[in-house]
């Protein structure tokens, strides 16, 4: 079993050793899986993971020929890819070989600390990238809801006629018809094509009349 990291666009990782779990939390339940007694790392089907989490050491120098040693790197250079990866938010693939991770992530935590022979200690989280796609109405089927009618009223709901009687005057039209002689100034705007004069209006003058 080996565990690689590769970034978008760049060059595999490989951890030099393996850690001793690796816990892997989804939204419903936690299981942690022990790299070393079980030998390899299981993810049941039907529930995404969320998080990888584990920690580990970066050999110093001195082990660098020891057997449990997978591949050795400095552990300042790893610790420098890690933390730019970190803090760029750039995407990677995790695998893990032997197992079903294989999976993109981003590193969400990296910390840790040099101990004695400048061996690195550190704790490492993953968090699952995840692909956010977004729909049309017209793709999803859904209708666009229309908008509701607005009924205008017209012209000729507004306005009717009055043919001018002789003895007629705009204050006894729009008393009449109206309901006030007072509104007389209505009729006569609403008329201003034909009327020069509200005090003036001749027999068979067709006038336009508030509704």
């Amino acid at each position: 079993m080996d565990i690689y990291l590769t970034p978008s666009g760049g060059s595999s990782i490989r951890f030099p050793m393996l850690p001793e779990s690796v816990s892997l939390s989804g939204e419903a339940k936690f299981m942690t899986y022990s790299t070393i007694s079980l030998g390899d790392v299981k993810i049941p089907r039907g529930q995404g993971v969320e998080e990888i989490a584990w920690s580990g050491m970066f050999p110093g120098a001195a082990r660098k020929n020891a057997s449990y040693v997978r591949a050795y790197t400095k552990a300042d250079d790893l610790i420098n890819l890690l933390r730019n990866i970190r803090n760029n938010g750039t995407r990677c693939t995790l695998l893990v070989t032997g197992t079903c991770i294989n999976i993109e992530v981003y590193v969400a935590k990296f910390s840790g600390k040099y101990v004695g022979n400048m061996d690195y200690n550190y704790d490492l989280t993953f968090s699952a990238a995840r692909d956010i796609k977004t729909y049309t109405t017209s793709e999803l089927k859904i209708s666009k809801p229309s908008e509701p009618r607005v009924e205008r009223p017209t012209t000729a709901t507004q306005t009717k006629t009055y043919t001018v009687k002789t003895g007629d005057c705009l204050w006894r039209i729009a008393q009449n018809l109206l309901g006030s002689g007072s509104r007389y100034m209505e009729i006569y705007n609403l008329n201003r094509d034909k009327i020069s004069d509200p005090s003036l209006i001749y027999t068979g003058q067709v006038l336009r009349i508030p509704g």
